[in-house]
């Protein structure tokens, strides 16, 4: 996932998952092949992605918020089902990652912070850019087993860099920033054979809109109008 527009401006460069076995190789989703795709409506997909071992949907449900004016605020949000099942016929050691950079407003000014539940699990990130947004993933079930927040290109060296990756040292789980930042979640898994393991997440945008340059461009001009018939009016 590349993209999500609020009101036509993008807020994310990269949102992805890779998946490694045992102490194997990571690798990204998309090298299992191409993805089946169901659409269940104008704002919903199902994207499956398999191998001989394993099988992991992805069920994207977007729901937009209200049509806004620049400099007020305009949300969205989009939740998330991951469903993991082994399609093997030996227990599964299965590693999930979710690694994510978004840059609020464009900005590279984004604060992010890691947050753990009562048993150690991370189960949120919150992202802030100053007065200019703020992103929230809330992570229903189960909490990740490991997490990190990063500079640009570390975590995404790790993830393909071609061997086992723990989430975690040298990086840690924040707050890092104001800056261009991203976090990633780990997931451990055993899943028997024929089972399987779902992740139940959800993320929520909220960000000020930045009027069109034609648009600043008038406001300009109006208050440069507004000054003369002042000036003239005294």
């Amino acid at each position: 996932m590349f993209h999500w527009d609020v009101q036509g401006q993008n807020q994310l460069q990269q949102q992805w998952f890779w998946v490694g076995i045992g102490a194997g190789a990571v690798h990204s989703i998309d090298t299992l092949g191409a993805p089946v795709l169901s659409f269940r409506g104008a704002n919903e997909v199902t994207a499956t992605y398999a191998s001989a071992q394993f099988s992991i949907s992805i069920d994207y449900l977007l729901t937009g918020g209200s049509v806004v004016g620049g400099g007020q605020h305009a949300n969205a949000d989009i939740s998330e089902s991951i469903r993991i099942v082994n399609l093997s016929g030996s227990t599964l050691p299965l590693h999930f990652y979710q690694y994510s950079y978004f840059n609020l407003n464009g900005q590279s000014s984004d604060v992010v912070q890691l947050g753990q539940n009562l048993h150690g699990l991370y189960n949120e990130a919150s992202q802030n850019s100053g007065p200019g947004g703020s992103l929230t993933e809330t992570v229903v079930t189960p909490g990740a087993n490991h997490g990190e927040v990063a500079p640009v290109g570390g975590t995404l060296g790790k993830l393909n860099g071609g061997g086992p990756v723990s989430l975690g040292p040298p990086f840690f789980d924040g707050p890092l920033g104001p800056g261009a930042v991203t976090w990633a979640l780990q997931w451990d898994f055993n899943i028997n054979s024929g089972g399987s393991q779902i992740i139940s997440k959800d993320k929520y945008l909220d960000v000020v809109i930045v009027p069109e340059p034609s648009a600043v461009a008038l406001l300009g001009l109006g208050a440069a109008a507004l000054v003369s018939f002042r000036r003239r009016n005294k």
